[in-house]
């Protein structure tokens, strides 16, 4: 096998080609086919009926009598790092079976003639994939993207997670563009889109694909889980099935450039709801970036931000609750700046104290919420089963029946917390037992950054005994009235017990969920 691509060096120059005349304005094209058996793989310029000259990948075998089950073409050795690869398809009315594709930071071989296993032609070793399929005809058209490891895709649960989807409506007999974005080393963030003409309105855009160098949840156990650092750049067209026979696809206006890949991995995430009003925005941006525009705003009104972040997060101040925003962020590099995507989020209609998500296992969330029990139990767990909102919770086991009667599930804040701001009145925590706990009084108790307290008892001691989620709303001036500073909160504290023995069975341990402790407005 020979070598083709190696990836010793990552000097980088952009590339395009537009086949204008009927001639390549590329020296460098390379066209490779697998298996190259047949020998009926051609790439040719054509002109259509309105002089335009494009570029048409042609397998007329089928892979029963040899045919390549895919053609390649690459307009460049020169190898790529963060990088978008770019390029005009067509979806052809009547054709069946067939995909046509972009590829990034590809690495590849040439099998040599003769070889059996795996047969002669060119052999992807490692690249980042976006299809165009209209495999089962252009009502079906869609498109995803893919690690693929020595030509096999290493993936798994593609459409669930969004890498794959279907094209919106039915007029697909017609012209794309498509776009393959891929930047980041460690992880590396791969995005396919779609749009009815370069610079035109977006048609389709695949979730972000985040590949790190661990087993990730679209990714099969133990192939590939090194990211894919640099490579070359292509198209494709492909068919691996014996009927119909080949593939017949069409390329015009094909480039790839290292300053062309949008910012990504915007948090909040795109489309979340229930954000912080009290929220950050952060992105991540390419490699050629050397600054940024960032556009903010309420949906349908952006306003440019002046001066414009330094970096690559932005502290939007406090926002409205219940507020639909949108934000993009447009990479400014030495030669160009790349307009971003368009990113959405809501915002809640409450400001969050702890919803427990960021709590992986028991012992994260015990390294935050301090139990008052001596003698190293375990009364806190982080719980996946019966949560509010989310994935998660926390489950606060007791045993009232012991000394010190009273059991405390305790959070410190970092620094001080002023629970004054965006005009909060209300503190709320949701919550539910179990049927068979033993009354209990449940309380709240608040204490500021001078040690001041104050504690707010739940009025009824069945509470405990809910076996559905309940919350409790308690006014924050009933702390204030205690004595507490709401501008400078330190810790607050979840008890069960009252100080006296809770008349619990010798063995028993009573159960109680907590979830979604939030800061509200009036309501």
């Amino acid at each position: 096998m020979g070598l083709i691509v190696a990836l010793s060096g990552t000097a980088q120059a952009n590339w395009s080609e537009t086949f204008a005349g009927g001639t390549f304005d590329l020296t460098t094209w390379k066209f490779y086919c697998y298996p190259d058996m047949a020998k009926t793989y051609i790439a040719t310029i054509k002109v259509g009926s309105d002089g335009n000259h494009y570029l048409s990948l042609d397998e007329s075998s089928s892979v029963e009598v040899g045919g390549s089950a895919f053609g390649t073409g690459f307009g460049s050795t020169e190898v790529f790092t963060d990088v978008r690869v770019g390029a005009v398809v067509n979806v052809t009315g009547d054709a069946s079976r067939n995909y046509c594709g972009l590829a990034a930071r590809t690495a590849y071989m040439i099998v040599p003639a003769g070889s059996k296993n795996p047969l002669p032609g060119i052999v992807a070793t490692k690249t980042y994939v976006m299809h165009v399929n209209w495999e089962d005809g252009p009502a079906n058209l869609r498109i995803d993207i893919e690690k693929v490891v020595n030509m096999s895709n290493i993936m798994r649960n593609e459409q669930a997670l969004g890498l794959e989807l279907p094209v919106p409506g039915l007029g697909h007999v017609r012209s794309y563009y498509a776009e393959l974005d891929v930047l980041g080393s460690g992880p590396v963030y791969v995005t396919g889109s779609l749009y009815q003409y370069k610079g035109g309105p977006l048609v389709a855009k695949t979730a972000t694909m985040v590949d790190t160098s661990g087993n990730d949840p679209w990714e099969d156990a133990n192939v590939n889980d090194q990211v894919f650092t640099s490579g070359v750049s292509g198209i494709f067209g492909q068919n691996e099935n014996p009927k119909p026979a080949g593939y017949h696809t069409t390329f015009d206006d094909v480039f790839s450039i290292s300053d062309g890949p949008a910012a990504v991995n915007p948090s909040p995430v795109d489309g979340t709801t229930d954000v912080s009003i009290n929220a950050d925005l952060s992105w991540k941006e390419a490699a050629f970036a050397t600054s940024r525009q960032l556009w903010f705003g309420r949906k349908g009104a952006m306003q440019k931000v002046d001066p414009a972040p330094a970096g690559t997060t932005f502290d939007p101040g406090i926002l409205e609750y219940g507020q639909n925003y949108e934000w993009r962020v447009d990479e400014v590099g030495s030669s160009s700046t790349v307009t971003g995507h368009t990113w959405s989020f809501t915002t809640a209609d409450y400001l969050s104290v702890d919803n427990f998500e960021s709590y992986n296992n028991d012992a994260d969330i015990e390294s935050k919420w301090a139990h008052n029990i001596p003698g190293g139990y375990q009364y806190i767990f982080c719980e996946t089963g019966k949560v509010h909102e989310g994935r998660k919770s926390m489950r606060l086991e007791y045993q009232n029946q012991y000394q010190p009667f009273l059991t405390e599930a305790t959070l410190t804040f970092d620094s001080p917390q002023d629970w004054t701001i965006a005009g909060v009145k209300t503190l709320s925590l949701f919550f539910r037992g179990e049927d068979d706990n033993v009354e209990q009084r449940m309380s709240i108790k608040l204490e500021d950054s001078v040690a001041n307290t104050s504690t707010v008892v739940h009025p009824y001691t069945y509470a405990v005994q809910s076996e559905f989620w309940r919350w409790w709303d308690i006014a924050l001036s009933e702390f204030s009235a205690g004595g507490v500073n709401l501008t400078a909160i330190k810790k607050i504290t979840i008890a069960i017990g009252d100080g006296t023995s809770s008349a619990q069975k010798l063995d028993d341990r009573d159960i109680m969920y907590l979830d979604d402790i939030r800061l509200c407005p009036p309501r």
